[in-house]
């Protein structure tokens, strides 16, 4: 095995807010933490702030990947921390910070991406459903950072391999590894016992995947069940959204362990996306089944008969929820948290880093 001692890493992100509550923050978070614990001492961070797109210049410039806090000053100060600290490897966290990885000046590096999403894919399927010149300039760029990041890396990270296929689609090449979505386990154990609650819960943030999925799920599923549904993360209620005594939109809370604990099981009505879906991975963490639709079981085919139920149409949702709440379901489920654990968790991430830096 290669020892990394010697080794030197600078870790390139976006600028990581305090509270770092979405799914993609939370993986980025955790990337930093177990690469730091891989290197030690040697490991260096470099945040880049994102910045609004303003003017005339910054419109054209975009085209060129000056996105998301790119620009040449930052690449800049980039190059300097490689050439004073001697790195011998360039993480850069996100696709869409790809014209970093075409301007770095040296040749004794390897430069790994991580790879969130497949971004050129999620904002054109945002641009289908939301069609508008916006949302077209919007994928045009991502899609030019992007193609950078796939040319003038060295190897490319992806979540599932879904993602590494559609990237081959959309730019035809590129070494890769496959990462599984993972997350610091924060699962307090406590005596278990049969589950008596009466409701479930969908927990996500404000994109437009979950939105379409929650009015689907309102509209479609909600008025065939018992049970009542708390929707969980900030800004998910919007105004055309159907009402009903079965639906209570709970916003941003602070403590999701007392929900998840709670929940009978968790519902994931997903119609479309990228990557593999945080709240698959948090329900395994907190030993709860899953109930979704095709979307959410991307990155997770292995085990989806064990974690729930694989749903393709409304019926098959209504009846896969009607039939779980029947069943004597605990607070916690000791199969599924080994699931997570051996797969998904803190833990497996860093073994996965290992054989990686091993290998390259």
């Amino acid at each position: 095995m290669v020892s990394l001692k010697h080794k030197r890493i600078l870790f390139i992100s976006n600028k990581i807010k305090k509270q770092h509550q979405g799914g993609r923050e939370k993986l980025t978070y955790l990337n930093i933490k177990i690469i730091k614990e891989l290197f030690n001492e040697n490991f260096f961070l470099y945040e880049v702030k994102k910045k609004k797109i303003n003017s005339i210049s910054d419109i054209i410039f975009a085209i060129t990947g000056n996105i998301d806090g790119v620009s040449n000053e930052e690449i800049k100060k980039i190059n300097e921390i490689i050439k004073k600290k001697k790195i011998n490897y360039l993480y850069i966290d996100g696709s869409n910070l790809g014209k970093l990885s075409r301007k770095i000046k040296s040749k004794k590096i390897k430069i790994l991406t991580f790879c969130h999403n497949v971004e050129a894919n999620f904002f054109f399927q945002k641009f289908r459903i939301f069609t508008n010149p916006r949302n077209f300039y919007i994928f045009l760029v991502n899609y030019f950072s992007e193609l950078q990041a796939v040319f003038f890396s060295d190897y490319l990270v992806f979540l599932n391999k879904r993602d590494q296929s559609l990237m081959f689609n959309y730019y035809l090449r590129k070494k890769s590894f496959i990462i599984p979505m993972s997350m610091q386990d924060q699962f307090k154990y406590f005596k278990n016992s049969i589950n008596k609650s009466k409701f479930i819960i969908f927990v996500g943030s404000k994109f437009y995947g979950n939105i379409k999925g929650i009015e689907w799920y309102i509209n479609k599923i909600v008025p065939f069940i018992n049970l009542k549904t708390y929707f969980i993360g900030k800004d998910l209620n919007q105004s055309n959204f159907p009402k009903s005594s079965k639906v209570i939109f709970k916003g941003y809370v602070k403590n999701l362990n007392y929900w998840y604990k709670k929940a009978l099981f968790i519902v994931a009505p997903i119609l479309d996306g990228s990557g593999m879906k945080t709240k698959v991975t948090e329900s395994l963490m907190h030993g709860k089944h899953v109930i979704g639709l095709k979307e959410a079981f991307v990155g997770y085919e292995k085990f989806e008969n064990i974690i729930g139920k694989k749903c393709f149409k409304d019926k098959d949702f209504i009846k896969s929820i009607n039939i779980y709440e029947t069943k004597r379901l605990n607070y916690f489920n000791l199969r599924l948290r080994g699931i997570f654990l051996k797969n998904f968790s803190n833990y497996s991430m860093k073994q996965h880093y290992k054989k990686i830096f091993n290998k390259i």
